[in-house]
């Protein structure tokens, strides 16, 4: 290694100490690495204080249309308006499986736990054979008592990476707080199934804090593309003085 070679490294490893990370996440996900590690989601306090913050473990929910001559409309989450509702809301033709517990029931544990531990998703996976399912259009909905509403629209046909090439998959990464008044709609085309992995990166519990541990307990979503990208060496005869090496 070269002299100029030696004082780049130098400064590049000064700027990223500075940068408060050491390894980029995609993502604007900068706000869960500032707690200590607990056991997400757990009820005893954190046991490596200061250390790196948990990987988020994921909801995978997938949802499959029996018609194979119609799309339909399928929900997700929506405790206060779907709970008590046939299939979730949802139309006879889909079947709704927890793939974490292989049953439909854990989805239905999954949309109540959600009315008494708000958490906030980070990312999310879009997985189908049909490549236009993945090209569809989400709506985040959100309710109140108080006869508030709005929607936010995700579009999936503008989110895809360049550099992505797998056509069955499609990463995102989108921050959606839900609780009891979240729902989420989208379009199920006919006879597609559709797996949707959702990373929490902040879990509220009581639980956790009546047993010594956080009331929010944070995590941080994985980088689930580019992990086999090659890293980028710079060569330069240029000086690199001008870096503020911390």
């Amino acid at each position: 290694m070269n002299k100029h070679e030696k004082e780049l490294f130098g400064y590049i490893a000064g700027t990223e100490k500075m940068s408060g990370f050491d390894s980029y996440d995609e993502g604007n996900m900068s706000y869960f690495d500032n707690d200590d590690l607990s056991f997400f989601d757990g009820d005893t306090q954190s046991n490596a204080a200061g250390s790196n913050v948990a990987l988020s473990d994921p909801y995978v929910i997938s949802y499959a249309n029996t018609n194979t001559a119609a799309n339909v409309t399928a929900i997700i989450f929506g405790y206060n308006d779907y709970f008590g509702v046939a299939n979730y809301g949802n139309p006879a033709s889909v079947v709704i499986t927890n793939l974490q517990t292989g049953t439909t029931a854990g989805y239905g544990r999954m949309i109540a736990q959600s009315n008494n531990k708000f958490f906030k998703i980070g990312k999310w996976r879009f997985q189908c054979s049909i490549p236009s399912q993945l090209q569809q259009t989400l709506t985040i909905n959100h309710v109140d008592a108080n006869g508030k509403q709005y929607s936010t629209p995700l579009n999936l046909s503008i989110m895809r990476d360049a550099y992505q090439q797998q056509s069955d998959i499609l990463d995102v990464s989108k921050v959606v707080t839900v609780d009891g008044n979240t729902f989420v709609t989208f379009p199920l085309l006919a006879g597609a199934t559709l797996t949707i992995s959702m990373f929490p990166v902040a879990v509220l519990s009581g639980k956790a804090k009546l047993n010594g541990g956080h009331y929010e307990n944070n995590a941080r979503a994985p980088r689930l593309s580019g992990k086999n990208v090659a890293p980028v060496i710079i060569q330069t005869d240029s000086s690199v003085k001008g870096i503020t090496k911390g």
